[in-house]
């Protein structure tokens, strides 16, 4: 009995150190502080209008927010999370949401991290690595939810493969993906990790089987059965939405668009010139290093998932996370396998280690509350510091002028929500929104680009309010053509334009 108190004693003897508490507490506070973003995603807006329209009238069937595309069959994966987003912003503010949503990808982060029994000071920097790697990407976006969902199937599958206590408790990956399906369209993530695991085992069966494999556990015959009977059902479970099988047409129309893989920023391959590759560079530098020192006793699956998550990452900047989630159960792994393990434990308990960590997550605090409080009773913050066209908005709430409104892109959210009675002209949904006669992402830039056909679409649409950004190029069109549109407000963020026709008499 002595001996197992000796022994629980060494295992647990960093929580019971009160410098290594505050270490634990100052660096979760740091990594909340790198997730933590300001309220002026793109797409925010019209999440919240929509989460506002559930709950008047229900989960739309059609498109209600353009005059373009009117009823247009959009399918709303996100429609649960929406809900969430009008209540909390409603109810609690911006500040609150954004604590929210980087809480989501913190609790992701540090699930992830704790796939087997790891230690405590490992789980706590590598999470802090891994969100740095996410710091392009997160934000107040559904994508969060992914993150969450993604780290759970992460977890319960290590956890039924290495625990015999979970044999049973897979099956909740089955209410899981009924529960993700609801939120975010990123459900088929999942799916896919439970296929790619169960391939990787088959792998590891067959070649630890021809020996050409060694110190791996491999799965039995019957776990392998009983994955495919979870994968199926939890595929199954997917179909349980107000869209049913249009979730996944929905899907494949996103990921497949070469219009958005071109077009829109976030769904571009990454590109290692770019300075926020730079920290994905580091992760896999440090990866590799360790797996050189360690390589002999790195687990198979959680080496061959990262590999397999890296390719899918580099394939646009928006899956980044994915692949520094995924792979934090192999980073922390070969921390943990070190020969001296517990030098990480005697730095992360230095003094100076403390009060640096300290200093750095009270200035980076500071300055996030600094970004984001300017938000909370004051509107007028998106224009100055997310650089929206509030001004622009109150002009037309007052004056009221006539015309269908032409918009740019980024701003179709925001205007959504702001200016609900004025119909836009596109927003964030849209880009792959098509029909036979239809494709109203390219009349859209060939309108902002002045091309020859933008007096077509122009007319096609009944245009008579622009608003467009001040300082780019998307304004020209409409300055040389001063015979026909006139400059009705302005500012330093956006300007204002009126058909002629249509403007009052001075």
């Amino acid at each position: 009995m002595n001996r197992l108190i000796k022994i629980n004693k060494k295992k647990f003897f960093f929580y019971s150190d009160w410098r290594g508490i505050i270490f634990i507490i100052l660096t979760s506070i740091l990594t909340m502080v790198v997730l933590m973003r300001p309220p002026w995603d793109p797409d925010m807006g019209w999440h919240i209008r929509n989460g506002q329209d559930i709950l008047r009238w229900g989960v739309p069937r059609g498109d209600l927010f353009s005059y373009t595309m009117p009823g247009y069959p959009w399918v709303s994966h996100e429609w649960l999370t929406d809900v969430g987003f009008y209540l909390i912003y409603s109810h609690w503010g911006p500040l609150v949401l954004s604590i929210i949503f980087a809480g989501i990808a913190f609790g992701a982060y540090w699930w992830a991290a704790r796939v087997g029994q790891q230690r405590i000071e490992s789980t706590v920097l590598t999470v802090l690595i891994a969100a740095m790697v996410a710091m392009p990407v997160v934000g107040i976006r559904a994508q969060m939810i992914t993150l969450l969902g993604l780290a759970g199937t992460l977890w319960l599958l290590f956890a039924w493969r290495d625990r015999p206590e979970y044999r049973l408790r897979i099956w909740w990956l089955v209410p899981i993906m009924l529960v993700w399906v609801n939120l975010h369209g990123g459900f088929a993530i999942g799916l896919v990790l439970i296929a790619v695991f169960w391939f990787i085992e088959l792998l590891k069966y067959r070649l630890v089987k021809w020996r050409l494999l060694h110190f791996q556990p491999t799965l039995s015959k019957a776990q392998f059965w009983q994955l495919i009977g979870v994968g199926v059902s939890s595929f199954v479970v997917t179909f349980i939405n107000p869209y049913t099988w249009r979730v996944y047409e929905e899907l494949f129309r996103t990921v497949l668009d070469p219009v958005v893989r071109v077009n829109i920023s976030e769904w571009t391959p990454v590109t290692w010139g770019n300075p926020q590759s730079n920290n994905l560079l580091i992760l896999m530098g440090l990866i590799f290093l360790l797996w050189l020192l360690n390589h002999r006793k790195a687990d198979f699956t959680k080496l061959m998932l990262a590999i397999v998550f890296l390719g899918l990452s580099l394939t646009s900047w928006r899956n980044l996370p994915l692949f520094s989630l995924v792979a934090l159960p192999l980073l922390v792994d070969l921390i943990n396998r070190l020969s001296a393990p517990k030098g990480l434990t005697g730095i992360a308990k230095s003094m100076w280690v403390l009060l640096g960590v300290a200093i750095l997550a009270g200035y980076l605090g500071y300055n996030r509350y600094k970004e984001i409080s300017p938000f909370v009773g004051n509107p007028s913050m998106f224009s100055s510091m997310g650089k929206y066209p509030y001004g622009a908005v109150a002009y037309i709430h007052e004056h009221q002028p006539k015309g269908n409104l032409f918009n740019e892109y980024n701003w179709g959210g925001y205007l959504t929500w702001q200016l609900p009675e004025k119909p836009v002209f596109i927003d964030g949904r849209m880009a792959i929104w098509k029909t036979p006669q239809q494709n109203i992402f390219q009349e859209y830039s060939s309108i902002l680009n002045g091309g020859e056909d933008a007096e077509i679409w122009l007319k096609k649409y009944d245009v008579g309010l622009v608003l467009v950004y001040q300082n780019r190029s998307s304004k020209n069109y409409f300055v040389q053509q001063q015979n026909n549109w006139e400059i009705i407000y302005q500012d330093d963020i956006a300007i204002l334009f009126q058909r002629h026709d249509l403007a009052p008499p001075i």
